[in-house]
C-alpha cells in the first residue's frame, strides 16, 4: 500500500503518470510543465489550478527539485512482480480492452494521453468477442490446412507419376535412337553394298574392255608383223597371194567406245534434308553489293542477270567460265560491290554455328551458290573463283553440276536435272556442304579454314535467275 501511495502522490494529475518536469504553482499543487503549457487558454493571462480552480500566474512556476528527484528514484527503483491481473504502470486492475493497441488496460490508462482517443470495451465483453473469432479462425485455419494437404498429397501424386514418365520417355528415346542407329547402319551397309556392287561390275567392265584391247594389239601386233615379213621378203614370196593380207590388214578394225567412269551410287541419308530444316536461316542478298547488271525483285530473293551472253565476252561458253585457272591478282584495296563479274552477296553474315538456306535455279542456265570472304568483290576473271580466293560454292544447270575449284573438273550428270540446292554452313567442322534440296543427296563438302565473317555468294550466267525460297521453319 505505501509503494502505491507512493506512486500516487509522484503522479501528475493531468497526464495520470510519473511527474515530467515537475514544477509548483501558486496554490502549492505539482503538475508536468509540459501538461501546464498544453492546459494553458490562449493569451498568456492567468489560469485556473486544474485541481483547486484557484487562479495562478505562469510567471509563479517554480520547479519542485526534489519532486523530480524523488520520482526519478521511484522510476529507478526496482519493483516487485504485477499480480496477475493487474496495470504493470499503475498497479490498477485491468478493467478495459484497448482495441488500437490490442492489449489490457487500467482505468487510469484509460484517461492518461495516451489512450484518451482509443476505443475502449469491458474486458470480459473483448474476452467473449476475441475468443468467439479465435474459435472461428481455429476452424478456418484446419479447413485450410485439410486442403494444403490434400494439394501436398496430389502434389507428391503428381511428382511420382511425373518421374514414372520421364523414366519412361527417357528409355523411349534411348530404343528408339537405338532403332534409329540400327536403321541408318543397315542404310549404310546396303548403300556400301551398292557402291561395292557398282565397283564390281565397272571392274568387271573395265577388265572386259581391258582384255579386249589387249586381244585387239595382239592381232594388231601379229598383222604389223606379217605384212612387214611380206613387204621384206622376196619378189615371188611377196607376189604369193599379198591380197590376202591386206585384206585382212584393211578388215581388222579397233572398234571401241571409251567409257566416262562415273559413280552412280549417291549419298542420300534418310531424314538429311528434315535434319538440316533445323538449320535453315532466312538469306536475302544485299544490293548494294551487286554489279550493276543484276535485277532483283521479292524483297531481294529474285536475282536475274538482265545481260545477254553478247554483253558478257567473258562468258561465250557455259563451262569456260570455271575451265581455266590463273593466278589470282592481289587486289589492292577492299572493293563495296562487284563491278566486273555477275555476283552479289547475302546480307547475312556468319561467324560461327550452323546455317542452312536454299536456292533455285529458274532456268536451267548456270548458276553458282555458296559462301565467300567479303573481300572478294574486285575479281575480274571467272576462273579465279575458288577456295585460294576465298569462294567456295557449286555450280549447276542443266548439263550438270560441279564445285568451283581451280582444277577443271567435268560436271556430274544428275537425273531427274538439280533444280534446287541447299547449302549447309557448319563453322565449327569447318566445311560447308551442298545438297540436293529435294531429297538431301549429298552434292559435295569443302574443307573451309577458320575465316572470321562469311557471306552468302550468288553468281549468274547470262540471262539467269535465281530464287532464294522463303523460310518456312528452322531457326
Amino acid at each position: 500500500m505505501e509503494a502505491e501511495d507512493l506512486q500516487e502522490d509522484l503522479t501528475c494529475s493531468i497526464c495520470l503518470d510519473y511527474f515530467e518536469d515537475p514544477v509548483s504553482i501558486e496554490c502549492g499543487h505539482n503538475f508536468c510543465r509540459g501538461c501546464l503549457h498544453r492546459s494553458w487558454a490562449p493569451g498568456g493571462g492567468s489560469f485556473p489550478c486544474p485541481e483547486c480552480r484557484q487562479p495562478s500566474l505562469p510567471a509563479a512556476l517554480r520547479p519542485n527539485w526534489a519532486l523530480a528527484r524523488l520520482t526519478e528514484r521511484t522510476r529507478r527503483r526496482p519493483q516487485g512482480p504485477v499480480p496477475p491481473g493487474q496495470c504493470g504502470r499503475h498497479r490498477e486492475a485491468l478493467r478495459l480492452f484497448c482495441e488500437e493497441d490490442q492489449r489490457p488496460v487500467c482505468l487510469v490508462c484509460r484517461e492518461s494521453r495516451e489512450h484518451q482517443a482509443h476505443t475502449m470495451a469491458p474486458i470480459d465483453e473483448a474476452f467473449c468477442t476475441y475468443r468467439e473469432k479465435l474459435l472461428k479462425t481455429q476452424c478456418s485455419l484446419k479447413d485450410k490446412m485439410k486442403k494444403a494437404i490434400y494439394f501436398q498429397d496430389m502434389e507428391m501424386k503428381n511428382v511420382t507419376e511425373w518421374k514414372e514418365k520421364m523414366k519412361n520417355q527417357r528409355v523411349t528415346i534411348s530404343a528408339e535412337f537405338a532403332k534409329l542407329h540400327r536403321f541408318l547402319a543397315e542404310e549404310e551397309q546396303l548403300f556400301l553394298q551398292r557402291l561395292n556392287k557398282e565397283e564390281e561390275e565397272t571392274k568387271k567392265r573395265q577388265n572386259e574392255n581391258t582384255l579386249k584391247l589387249r586381244q585387239e594389239i595382239t592381232s594388231l601386233k601379229q598383222l604389223i608383223l606379217e605384212v612387214k615379213e611380206k613387204s621384206e621378203s622376196s619378189s615371188l614370196e611377196l607376189l604369193l597371194n599379198p591380197k590376202d593380207v591386206l585384206t585382212r590388214s584393211e578388215s581388222q578394225d579397233v572398234s571401241y567406245s571409251l567409257e566416262v567412269l562415273t559413280v552412280k551410287t549417291v549419298c542420300q541419308i534418310p531424314m538429311m534434308k528434315e535434319m538440316l530444316k533445323r538449320f535453315q536461316v532466312a538469306v536475302n542478298v544485299a544490293e548494294d553489293t551487286a554489279h550493276p547488271k543484276l535485277i532483283f525483285a521479292q524483297d531481294g530473293r529474285y536475282v536475274k542477270n538482265g545481260a545477254s551472253a553478247s554483253s558478257w565476252p567473258l562468258f561465250s561458253s557455259a563451262w569456260s567460265y570455271i575451265s581455266g585457272w590463273r593466278n589470282p591478282q592481289r587486289i589492292a584495296q577492299f572493293v563495296g560491290r562487284f563491278q566486273h563479274l555477275p555476283c552479289v552477296l547475302g546480307k547475312n553474315v556468319f561467324t560461327s554455328g550452323k546455317h542452312y538456306w536454299e536456292v533455285e535455279n529458274r532456268d536451267n542456265l548456270e548458276i553458282a551458290v555458296g559462301v565467300c570472304r567479303e573481300d572478294v568483290m574486285g575479281l575480274a576473271d571467272a576462273s579465279e573463283m575458288g577456295p585460294r580466293v576465298g569462294i567456295w560454292a557449286l555450280c549447276w544447270g542443266s548439263a550438270g553440276f560441279r564445285p568451283l575449284k581451280s582444277s577443271s573438273v567435268s560436271p556430274t550428270k544428275q537425273e531427274p536435272a538439280l533444280s534446287r540446292v541447299g547449302v549447309f554452313v557448319d563453322s565449327g567442322a569447318g566445311s560447308i556442304s551442298f545438297y540436293g534440296a529435294v531429297d538431301g543427296t549429298h552434292l559435295h563438302t569443302f574443307s573451309c579454314p577458320r575465316v572470321s565473317r562469311l557471306r552468302p555468294f550468288f553468281w549468274l550466267s547470262p540471262l539467269a535467275s535465281l530464287v532464294i525460297p522463303a523460310v518456312t521453319g528452322g531457326k
